[in-house]
């Protein structure tokens, strides 16, 4: 690299600009680049990094209470403090708690299997005894009581009631199994089905007439509270079987003066001398007839129909009459029999168990539950045997007819003409039960009012079926 410097001037001489520095033309062909040597650890022994100053620790924050539900079910031989107790709230709670929601019940007492819902907060200061917010038990799905803790650490007590409103449903199904079965299934309540059974059994021939997959209808009055609960599960209004040849619609109606009762849609009563069948069955096992005894193995007249249907199954009485045998028979196993008039009576035997308060000397209505299918005595399998007494003698339960009883009339036949357009109507429209049922908690169904049958009665709301 070539450089050039001029002569420094005397400097006793008058300052002046000193003379640029002149340099000739570089190239980095001119410049011998070298890298710096890598640096070693050993170059920075010695060193030390300064760690950073902690900041100032800031005050711990008090730990937060935290609230959360709790729901007790209250068991046999269970008291309210009890229950408490098991959850650690302390003593005065528990005692005040009781005392405030005893001053609702009065003398009641809550059942074993009873919920009580609780919201409970625990508390810093008492970790181990948390504190109840508030206390709610439903006993019944109009009655509500509340138990709530008030600012000053005392309780207060109020019990809140909701309105109860009918409203119609209807509930469809198909057959499978037995009538009552299939329809509890569908979400029809237990009575209303053994009422329908029993309405048409005046009519229809289970045995010849019932077969599996056919379809019926149920039309239910169920009440219900403002907040959608059911206080009733459904009193039945009228139903209609679908059978291979014709439909069987029945009515209720209650006449002038008269016990509430079913009819057709023509205003018959449907009710006859005797059902046809003493319980919901559609096979028959055995006719009346001569046939091989199945357990002696011989030849003999069998006396009465075998109807199979399971253990349990309601047997209903025929007729009304009086209760003349009730108890073991022989082969029969357990028995009764019933006297309907001078010449006319009906046996049920091999039964599981008889009805409640089923004796002799006890009088029995038509239709009402005598006893429940079994396999007692000389039996090969869970049957009823049915047999029907004319003039002493057992004659064949199956050709006996018996004419209808009664039908409306008069100033009842334009009610019930109207009363049974509005059912038959419903019994297609009505909402579906299992469309419109909620969950407790959630929002009750929005209700509409059904058309109002001539001089009856406020008729219920039928909820909407959306």
């Amino acid at each position: 690299m070539l450089v050039t410097q001029r002569p420094i001037p005397n400097v006793e001489t008058a300052q002046a600009e000193p003379p640029p520095l002149v340099l000739a033309s570089l190239t980095l062909a001119d410049i011998e680049l070298t890298p710096p040597p890598p640096l070693s650890l050993d170059e920075f022994k010695g060193f030390q990094m300064k760690e950073p100053e902690p900041e100032p620790a800031a005050d711990p924050e008090p730990p937060a209470s935290d609230r959360y539900e709790l729901t007790l079910r209250l068991e046999r031989g269970d008291t309210i403090e009890k229950m408490l107790a098991d959850v650690d709230v302390l003593e005065a709670d528990r005692k005040q708690i009781a005392e405030r929601l005893q001053s609702l019940l009065k003398k009641k007492k809550l059942a074993a299997g009873e919920t009580i819902e609780l919201m409970m907060q625990t508390m810093p200061e008492q970790p181990d005894a948390p504190r109840v917010l508030s206390l709610s038990v439903r006993p019944q799905p109009e009655r509500e009581y509340f138990v709530r803790r008030q600012d000053d650490g005392t309780y207060d007590a109020e019990e809140k009631i909701y309105k109860v409103s009918p409203r119609i449903v209807r509930v469809e199904a198909e057959r499978n199994g037995s009538l009552q079965r299939s329809g509890m299934n569908g979400g029809a309540p237990s009575a209303a089905m053994v009422e329908f059974i029993r309405a048409l059994s005046y009519d229809v021939d289970f045995q010849r007439e019932l077969k599996e997959g056919q379809k019926f209808t149920v039309l239910l009055e169920q009440l219900v509270t403002s907040d959608g609960r059911i206080t009733h599960p459904g009193r039945l209004l009228a139903g209609e079987l679908h059978l291979l040849k014709r439909t069987v619609t029945v009515i209720r109606f209650r006449p002038h003066g008269a016990a509430e009762g079913f009819y057709s849609p023509q205003g018959e009563s449907v009710v006859r001398s005797f059902l046809r069948t003493p319980m919901d069955a559609s096979r028959i096992t055995s006719r009346f007839g001569m046939r091989q005894h199945p357990i002696l193995g011989f030849s003999a007249l069998h006396a009465g129909v075998d109807f199979a249907a399971p253990t349990g199954t309601p047997i209903l009485a025929a007729g009304a009459g009086k209760v003349v045998a009730a108890g073991r028979n022989g082969g029969y196993g357990l028995y009764v029999k019933l006297q309907h008039t001078k010449d006319i009576a009906t046996a049920y035997a091999h039964m599981s168990r008889m009805g409640p308060g089923i004796k002799p000397g006890v009088s029995v209505r038509q239709g009402q539950v005598i006893g429940f299918v079994g396999s007692t005595g000389m039996s090969t399998g869970p049957h009823l045997h049915y047999e029907f007494h004319r003039g002493g003698r057992q004659v064949n339960p199956l050709a006996q007819k018996f004419a209808m009883r009664g039908a409306v009339g008069g100033k009842d036949l334009p009610r019930f003409r109207a009363l049974t357009r509005q059912y038959l109507s419903l019994l297609k429209n009505a909402p579906v039960a299992a469309d419109v049922e909620k969950p407790a908690g959630e929002k009750a169904s929005q209700t509409k009012k059904a058309p109002q049958a001539p001089k009856e009665p406020a008729t219920p709301q039928v909820a909407r079926g959306d």
